[in-house]
């Protein structure tokens, strides 16, 4: 190990995984399963005694057995049926039935959405009712009560992450070691980017530490744009281009259910946003910009409050590494053309500067394990400044949209680097790129609505 590996052992201990020994097994590409519980499985696999062949045996073994696929679901069914016991490993969600005055589980490998399972299991993991947990499940089918149920359930991923001991862990490495850190973490290879390219990669994390940050990443594809979001935390909804509707979006008036901005989770990606079709794009385009403003939406007589944040990639054209035309935000669906749309998203992450993802842009050492990053993340969007003492932002002055986006901005980043107005490095890695990002939203504001948006972004700190 290198010392910077020896360093986060040290400071991290059981947080940190080899991420260099997980890419090297390839379990992914035997099966399709989320970063954090490949790593989950790498940790429980990889004796000291054992070489990379037996760790990668053995987890696939174990993923034969209890993670069914497709074809073998009903073959999983069919030993319930037949009184066994049997582990599941699966996404379970649960859900209350008021009108029936119980609770279910649903596993999405065995197709099977009314599982029954008991208060105490809710109790122990309260987070399988608010977006649910990949664990091992352990099954029981009842023929006199003709019902599965679900009567052991152990969690795949960590629970609650000390944000005191994350803070006290951060003055034993400079604002450029942690910022590696956080690229290790996001299973790419600090050696592989510019201080600059990881800056950017960084700030693609901006709406997972923040409440209601709506954000843009605008670049060529192969920069990896998704591999993060949908890799890194289980409180991200990636949706990958496609139509989409009022009802999946904001709230469905047939089956009374919450759609994906409704508070399920931290933040919706939509993916190749270059080409999603919006099904009643003037109905959608009302309310994004009365969600985007507000946090808050009206379909029918429901009111929905929510803190989820809104990260939209797309691809553009480039011409010699850089957007083929200044009003690029035209390459977008017509709805981001409308200025007072495109006003409310707080910044546009130039995408181009980042390189396309190479085989050596894959992390090559230790770093944070995914879901105790995606804890973390989770955590520090409602912390309060004793538990943790960052995410500040300076007094601010200008346009109030430019003001309010700027300072989201700032004080996700202060939380993510873990630097304070004053700090020496705050200006250099917080503020400077606060301005940067809103900028950009401001550039294309006048690219497209010249006689109303002035292209300057007038921000200053006060006093």
């Amino acid at each position: 190990m290198t010392d910077f590996d020896t360093k986060l052992k040290e400071v991290f201990g059981e947080l940190v995984i080899d991420k260099q020994l997980v890419r090297s097994l390839g379990i992914r590409n035997e099966r399709t399963i989320p970063s954090f519980v490949e790593e989950w499985l790498v940790t429980r696999f990889a004796k000291p005694d054992a070489d990379n062949e037996q760790i990668r045996r053995g987890i696939l073994e174990f993923i034969k057995k209890h993670l069914p696929a497709k074809a073998d679901k009903d073959l999983f069914l069919n030993r319930l049926h037949n009184g066994e016991q049997v582990t599941v490993l699966d996404s379970f969600k649960a859900r209350v039935d008021l009108a029936k005055d119980c609770k279910y589980v649903n596993s999405p490998s065995l197709q099977q959405a009314n599982i029954a399972v008991d208060q105490q299991t809710i109790d122990e993991c309260p987070d399988l009712l608010s977006g649910g947990l990949w664990g091992a499940g352990r099954l029981h089918y009842s023929r006199d009560q003709k019902a599965l149920m679900l009567i052991e359930f152990k969690p795949m991923q960590s629970g609650k992450v000390s944000l005191k001991h994350m803070a006290e862990a951060r003055p034993q490495f400079t604002t450029a070691e942690w910022i590696d850190v956080i690229i290790r973490t996001m299973g790419l290879e600090p050696l592989a980017y510019n201080l600059q390219q990881k800056q950017r990669l960084v700030q693609r994390l901006i709406p997972l530490v923040q409440t209601n940050v709506n954000m843009m990443e605008l670049a060529p594809k192969g920069t990896g744009k998704s591999f993060v979001f949908s890799n890194l935390s289980r409180y991200v909804w990636l949706n990958s281009g496609g139509a989409l509707s009022q009802a999946q979006l904001f709230f469905n008036l047939n089956t009374k259910e919450i759609g994906l901005l409704g508070g399920r989770f931290d933040l919706l990606v939509l993916d190749e946003g270059q080409s999603i079709d919006f099904q009643g794009a003037d109905s959608i385009h009302a309310k994004f910009k009365d969600y985007l403003e507000s946090g808050k939406y009206t379909v029918g007589a429901h009111q929905t409050t929510s803190e989820c944040g809104l990260m939209i990639l797309a691809n553009i054209s480039l011409y010699d590494g850089r957007p083929e035309r200044n009003d690029y935000i035209r390459e977008l669906p017509e709805m981001f053309h409308d200025s007072a749309l495109l006003d409310r998203f707080h910044g546009i992450l130039p995408g181009w500067e980042i390189p396309r993802f190479q085989t050596d842009s894959v992390a090559r050492g230790i770093g944070l394990k995914a879901d105790v990053f995606g804890e973390y993340a989770h955590q520090l969007r409602h912390v309060s400044p004793t538990e943790f003492p960052y995410g500040n932002a300076p007094r601010l002055s200008g346009d109030s949209r430019d003001v309010r986006a700027v300072e989201k901005i700032a004080i996700a980043l202060s939380k993510l680097y873990m630097l304070n107005p004053s700090d020496d490095d705050y200006e250099e890695y917080v503020l400077r790129p606060a301005y940067d990002l809103r900028a950009r939203v401001r550039s294309q504001l006048a690219a497209v609505d010249g006689f109303e948006m002035g292209a300057d972004l007038k921000v200053k700190v006060v006093g």
